[in-house]
């Protein structure tokens, strides 16, 4: 049996499906676009992060995006500074860009410290083998350290610049260094006190970033290349010197003769030699008081 449908009922009918497939339609992309946020799915390189590692920028970024995103995320690390030690071959003297020009020189290694998410450029001279060569590498800061109290001074990031990374930014290639705290738990157990610092080559196609990121926590990059400053061709100076942000030097860590001169360092007198007294005999199961002594550094 067959009942009649009048036409206002069949158009109504049709509008009412339309409308619940727009709905839907909208409803799926709204599913659609809260799901690309998900950290799992944002990228198949994410999928494949080990357990506890962060998902970084690309190393690619110029020069002071990837610190910008870490103030961002990190409020705390806005103003903060870090101690610095930027270490070179013999020679080779080291120039901080201050106040629009570059800062007389540098012992090498040179003390510093530089704020977290600034970028500094930096001038490097006396290259053995090529004295009128300059290169301009910038350094960095993208995280921070957490040394003790009144002793970051004596806890610097380490940068070492090598002769092969002078030699290949010579060529024309841009050399590229992650500094990074290892992890605890995946570190090798290796003494490298009073050696070169220990570093992993990758390639090319690999990200550093992301690499340093795996094995600790990044807090420095170095970037060295042979790109040299043109200003005849407009370029800005300031720019080109990231607009000189502060910088200040480290008080040197004191040694025992620096303690010493500065009355710093405690002198025990000894009694001069004499006749030896006669003991003190002590009551029965009385012990005689015994002296102590302590050595503190306050730096």
């Amino acid at each position: 049996m067959f009942r009649h449908i009048s036409f206002p009922t069949m158009v109504l009918g049709w509008v009412a499906f339309i409308v619940i497939c727009i709905l839907a339609a909208l409803f799926s992309n709204v599913a659609r676009g809260q799901s690309t946020y998900t950290p799992s799915t944002a990228s198949p390189y994410a999928a494949r992060l080990p357990s506890g590692t962060r998902s970084l920028i690309d190393d690619e970024m110029v020069p002071g995006a990837i610190g910008s995103i870490q103030l961002q995320r990190k409020p705390q690390l806005r103003g903060a500074w870090q101690a610095v030690e930027v270490r070179g071959p013999k020679g080779v003297k080291f120039n901080l860009a201050e106040a629009g020009q570059f800062a007389p020189d540098m012992p090498n290694p040179a003390r510093i410290g530089l704020l977290v998410g600034a970028v500094y450029r930096l001038r490097l001279t006396g290259i053995e083998g090529d004295p009128d060569l300059e290169l301009f590498p910038t350094i960095e800061i993208i995280d921070k350290t957490c040394p003790p109290a009144e002793r970051e001074h004596r806890f610097p990031i380490p940068i070492e610049i090598d002769e092969n990374d002078i030699s290949d930014a010579a060529k024309g290639e841009l050399v590229m260094r992650v500094i990074y705290l290892e992890d605890s738990e995946v570190a090798e157990p290796v003494d490298t006190s009073g050696k070169p610092q220990r570093v992993l080559d990758i390639s090319p196609t690999q990200n550093a970033l992301r690499t340093a990121d795996q094995l600790g926590r990044p807090v420095a990059i170095l970037r060295m290349g042979s790109r040299v400053p043109n200003v005849t061709q407009g370029q800005d100076w300031l720019e080109f010197l990231y607009h000189c942000p502060p910088w200040t030097t480290l008080k040197p860590v004191p040694t025992k003769q620096m303690l010493i001169d500065e009355g710093r360092w405690p002198i025990i007198e000894y009694p001069k030699s004499g006749p030896i007294a006669e003991p003190v005999p002590g009551r029965p199961g009385v012990d005689r008081p015994a002296t102590s002594g302590s050595i503190s550094d306050s730096n």
